[in-house]
């Protein structure tokens, strides 16, 4: 898989950072980030484990209230969230979050 690229349904997609699968993309990166399991992450949000699912796997999109509590405590932006521009993020989580893509890279 190139970069830029993401998996659905074992089908490689181009991603447009607005789309579903990268969206759901970065939000499973945020979670590996953390160490947390689906539900635990899911909890911590205060979103059903069931919809983490469905937003990971880019069936739903994250809502607005769930995308402000994670930007209050993983310090990262609805801009990163919603559109894929890192700029604002703290260099520590861009470094962590590079390093699960790698890591993640690596495993495929």
């Amino acid at each position: 898989m190139r970069v830029g690229q993401i998996t659905t349904r074992n089908v490689p997609i181009r991603l447009d950072m607005r789309t579903l699968p990268a969206i759901a993309h970065r939000m499973k990166l945020l979670r590996l980030t953390t160490g947390l399991s689906v539900a635990d992450f899911a909890r911590e949000t205060g979103v059903a484990r069931t919809m983490w699912h469905n937003i990971e796997a880019g069936f739903s999109r994250i809502g607005i209230d769930a995308a402000m509590k994670l930007c209050d405590k993983y310090h990262i932006t609805l801009d990163w969230i919603y559109r894929g521009q890192d700029a604002m993020l703290p260099h520590g989580l861009a470094k962590r979050l590079l390093e699960v893509v790698v890591a993640d890279k690596e495993r495929d």
